[in-house]
């Protein structure tokens, strides 16, 4: 049955279980290694990834990213989860990357106060974003990019701390609705495209990707996990419901322009609820797709 999912109650992009899968270390290298193909030895997952935004926004307002990684050899690797289309996340994952590269320099300046060496002390930031929908516009899958020179198509690559040439920037596109297992190969992307999108397993499932499955039995989660899930799986049907009526609204009226419209009051009341019910901002946008502006022009009129 092409809509049977693994596990009908939950999915492995909601937020509480995807970070239940990246706190832990081996699983982390592996989805890493098998994403961007580079030799991963071992990764550390690093405390405080939230990256803050006060300098530019509201001095309340923060986004976060679901996971920040450390490999062995410094480089750094940002892993985002987006439930819900948004024409500006590739924007977002901009932002991700160049704070992150910002922050990483604030601490090396507290380290040496010569300018000259601070940027041969620099490693890479790299970016995975798992969409639960589609983001380019074509039938792939997957997508990887990374900087290329224009005329030779020969990737740039930079002198980073210890003396290693590694591509300054690296971005990969997982699109959990385009997969289609005659396309994607390659077994170490179709485990995990496998995987995240819920469907049963086309393939053998590995030791990684069994141990991974195991992390989905509730029976062994804690009651704060629990907890915790029961309000996701709340703040998805919500979601879920709005957009469905937002939809519905829109075609009794027969316009493109008010099924747009009612949408996107629908989003926009749901966050207010969400805010009032103090959940956390990177959530709200998780769910809402709303921009940055957009839950910090909310933030200001909900708690006036």
């Amino acid at each position: 049955m092409p809509n049977q999912l693994r596990h009908p109650d939950l999915s492995p992009t909601m937020d509480l279980i995807a970070k239940k899968i990246f706190h832990k270390q081996h699983l982390t290298a592996d989805f890493i290694r098998s994403v961007l193909n580079i030799p991963v030895v071992s990764v550390e997952i690093l405390d405080g990834t939230q990256i803050q935004l006060a300098e530019y926004d509201h001095p309340n307002f923060y986004t976060a990213v679901d996971v920040c990684a450390k490999l062995e050899d410094g480089t750094q690797v940002i892993i985002e989860v987006q439930v819900t289309k948004q024409r500006s996340f590739f924007n977002r994952m901009l932002a991700y990357l160049a704070n992150q590269i910002t922050d990483n320099l604030k601490r090396l300046k507290t380290d040496q106060n010569k300018t000259h060496t601070l940027y041969s002390r620099m490693d890479p930031v790299y970016c995975i974003a798992i969409l639960e929908n589609e983001h380019f516009d074509d039938d792939r899958a997957f997508h990887t990019l990374s900087l290329y020179d224009e005329e030779t198509l020969t990737p740039v690559y930079s002198d980073f701390h210890g003396s290693s040439q590694r591509p300054p920037m690296k971005f990969a596109f997982l699109e959990l609705n385009k997969y289609n297992k005659d396309k994607i190969t390659e077994y170490h992307l179709q485990k995990w495209f496998e995987f995240f999108s819920n469907k049963p397993f086309d393939i053998e499932m590995d030791p990684v990707i069994k141990e991974a499955e195991e992390l989905l039995d509730q029976t062994q989660w804690t009651e704060e996990e629990k907890r915790m899930f029961d309000q996701e799986r709340r703040n998805r049907d919500l979601y879920e419901g709005a957009i469905a009526q937002a939809t519905y609204d829109g075609q009794q009226l027969g316009m493109k322009q008010g099924i747009e419209k009612g949408i996107k009051k629908s989003k926009t009341e749901m966050a207010k609820a969400m805010l009032k019910d103090k959940l956390d901002i990177s959530f709200i946008a998780k769910y809402t797709g709303l921009t940055q502006q957009e839950l910090q022009q909310l933030t200001q009129t909900t708690h006036r």
